[in-house]
């Protein structure tokens, strides 16, 4: 798990000489857990939650045109709420996690200026700070061993952007991702999430040229 992440460190470092756009993301997360015990039972009417989350980071053309690759850091809450209507319960969790993320994008197709395109990638989180509620208790879940770890996702999703000017563009998007198993011993734990974002790209190769 260090390893993935000392890499993506350094390709977003690498990628910083050479990036050709810088992007500023923000937006809304419907998040919710995927919960199963030892014996291979599932914790029932778990509901999803609404959150925010931010991302920074460059982009950068990679052998055509159509092709990008996307390096940033992210800042990002997730939660869940449930009940057990057995024992009359109720349970909330509320996570944040700040992590690296690295992914590709790859324009479909355009429509006059507009471009429409599909993405996917990976990211790598570290636990920041989380509650868990249980009726009127709360507990910090800071060392806890299943949610104080890092959190390592895949993504997907698609997206669209318009040029405001030559050197900004804005663009909208939608993506859908999954953690892997995050729970210790022999229980699972993941987040899915669908995350719907707004954001603005700045083209900065214009610049570093004219300061050569």
């Amino acid at each position: 798990m260090k390893r993935i992440t000392l890499l993506v460190l350094i390709l977003l470092l690498s990628a910083i000489a050479t990036a050709q756009q810088l992007y500023l993301e923000g937006g809304k997360i419907s998040s919710k857990f995927e919960y199963e015990n030892s014996q291979g039972n599932n914790l029932e009417n778990l509901q999803a939650t609404s959150n925010s989350y931010m991302a920074v980071g460059y982009r950068n053309e990679l052998l055509t045109k159509n092709l990008h690759l996307n390096l940033g850091a992210t800042y990002a809450s997730y939660g869940a709420i449930g009940s057990d209507a057995a024992v009359a319960n109720f349970m909330e969790w509320n996570v944040n996690y700040a992590g690296l993320n690295v992914g590709l994008d790859y324009s479909v197709f355009n429509i006059k200026k507009a471009s429409v395109y599909v993405k996917g990638g990976m990211s790598a989180a570290f636990f920041v700070q989380g509650t868990q509620s249980l009726n009127k208790s709360v507990m910090d879940l800071k060392n806890n061993d299943d949610y104080d770890t890092t959190l390592v996702s895949m993504q997907v999703g698609a997206g669209f952007s318009h040029p405001i000017s030559d050197d900004l563009s804005f663009y909208v998007q939608y993506m859908y991702g999954k953690s892997l198993d995050m729970a210790s011993g022999d229980a699972e734990l993941k987040i899915v999430s669908n995350n719907v974002g707004f954001g603005l790209l700045m083209n900065i190769s214009k610049k570093q040229a004219t300061a050569k």
